[in-house]
């Protein structure tokens, strides 16, 4: 966890999305496989993770608010809907949460720093790439402040036990 001292005025708002489950095709027909085992969805509800509909991470924060969240959780139970994901949104500290899916070996997909960088980790081979959103940084920082000093890379690739190393204090 990163520890600040004394005013903080750049938060920063990240989305995360755990798929449950995939559809594979047997024959004629799609069969519904999961692809998190029961500790790792025990280990994403303790850690604050809760169960949505949502695909992508920039759909979280429609869905963060309790009383959205108890509705759509209560229509997945009633409904008996297996086809469901985990969300989590958090500000600041998205490092935090990173760490705990990659030392969980569970895959993820993440909107952070309001949406500038997209990340998607895969258990199977521990990458972790991270996509730059240079769109929503020249918004924010304008060309000259961001692209043109840091001659920036459009996708990034770790191994995720290194990047969990760096990015652990």
């Amino acid at each position: 966890m990163k520890i600040r001292n004394g005013f903080v005025s750049n938060s920063s708002s990240s989305s995360f999305v755990v798929r449950r489950n995939e559809w594979k095709q047997k024959g004629i027909k799609s069969v519904e496989v999961s692809i998190l085992t029961k500790e790792q969805d025990k280990a994403l509800e303790k850690f604050g993770f809760r169960k949505t509909t949502v695909h992508s991470p920039h759909q979280v924060p429609e869905f963060y608010d309790k009383a959205a969240w108890k509705k759509e959780s209560d229509y997945l139970e009633k409904e008996k809907k297996h086809a469901w994901n985990w969300g989590y949104e958090t500000t600041c500290n998205q490092d935090e949460v990173m760490v705990f899916l990659i030392k969980n070996k569970i895959p993820f997909v993440a909107s952070t720093h309001y949406g500038h960088e997209s990340y998607l980790y895969v258990p199977k081979t521990d990458s972790l790439y991270c996509g730059i959103n240079f769109g929503a940084i020249i918004e924010t920082y304008g060309v000259d402040g961001y692209l043109l000093d840091r001659k920036a890379k459009p996708v990034q690739t770790f191994v995720g036990k290194d990047w969990v190393k760096k990015n652990t204090y």
